[in-house]
């Protein structure tokens, strides 16, 4: 097979350190294993912050759940405190699936370590 007439010049501006974009896409034409590291690359940051929105949709539903069981301490009756009480629950729920989303996902992307995952994101008990 016929070597591209660039590859050489591509070759050369390699080793003297030129920079260019019109270089890189001609070195990434010639040279897939530079390709497939970008990509890589690219994937491995995508992962990281989608880990990243999921671990913010737990802080959300753990700051939400805080709350709540704030407001029951401060209800000023028994109608609102059960009312709150009620509201507690379905948002600790939330939190707990939040959490075992946080699992799922770490699991999916190869991180086995997850028992540390209670213990920084505790859920209190039902109200």
């Amino acid at each position: 097979m016929r070597e591209a007439p660039w590859s050489r010049l591509v070759r050369e501006l390699k080793d003297t350190g030129y920079e260019s974009p019109y270089l890189d896409r001609l070195r990434a034409r010639l040279d897939p294993a530079e390709a497939v590291a970008r990509l890589e690359t690219e994937i491995v940051q995508e992962m990281a912050q989608a880990l990243g929105r999921t671990e913010d949709k737990l802080d959300y539903a753990l700051l939400r759940l805080e709350l709540a069981a704030r407001a029951i301490d401060a209800a000023p009756d028994e109608l609102v405190r059960y009312e709150r009480v009620r509201e507690f629950n379905t948002l600790r729920q939330e939190a707990i699936e939040a959490r075992r989303n946080l699992q799922i996902h770490r699991e999916a992307i190869g991180i086995r370590r997850n028992r540390m995952l209670d213990d920084l994101y505790p859920i209190p008990p039902r109200r």
